[in-house]
């Protein structure tokens, strides 16, 4: 009798134990995923244009201003397949806008090459696409455009259409991304 009362202490035990582990490493998991979530990296640099296709899918280009002010490609675009949480987008442009800093400008054809397009036409047919840089009084600045004619985009407004803090999580990020969206027109 007295064994068998061991025994179930015992197997209560390994089971407390075991209870105890499993809620241990589900707290770290937790844990992680919300720091990822927070990240606490400011952004000081960049911009990026985020381009939406018909089905939501994103391609995010960083791009830097040439020696006579125009925008132009840098480093390689980022895509997004949709469907994405809003963290991984706000990730994907974290990390465009810090390619930005210091690298080659590349040509047109370059850019190109890397979309597998063969004209700026030709990549942005209907497409929407939201500008996003930092200015260093304001934070990081988001702007929505619609698409003229001759493929280029413009403002939807004149100014800051929305300002967020340098620090922003990449989850608020992503989801500011997708609320101004619908404001966009291709």
């Amino acid at each position: 009798m007295e064994n068998e009362f061991l025994l179930y202490l015992f197997y209560c035990s390994a089971i407390v134990l075991l209870l105890i582990l499993v809620f241990i490493l589900l707290t770290i998991k937790r844990k992680r995923k919300l720091k990822k979530a927070i990240n606490t990296m400011s952004i000081n640099y960049g911009n990026v244009c985020v381009f939406f296709d018909e089905n939501n899918n994103v391609t995010v280009i960083p791009y830097a201003r040439d020696k006579h002010g125009v925008g132009r490609a840098v480093e390689s675009p980022i895509f997004l397949k949709a469907p994405y949480k809003p963290l991984e987008l706000g990730e994907a442009v974290r990390s465009s806008m810090a390619m930005c800093k210091g690298k080659i400008i590349h040509s047109d054809d370059q850019l190109m090459s890397k979309l597998k397009c063969k004209s700026w036409n030709e990549f942005s047919k209907g497409k929407r696409n939201i500008s996003i840089y930092y200015k260093e009084e304001l934070g990081i600045v988001l702007n929505t455009t619609k698409k003229g004619s001759d493929g280029s985009y413009s403002f939807n407004f004149r100014g800051y259409e929305k300002v967020l803090k340098n620090d922003v999580s990449d989850n608020e990020l992503g989801v500011v991304i997708m609320n101004l969206l619908e404001r966009c027109r291709s």
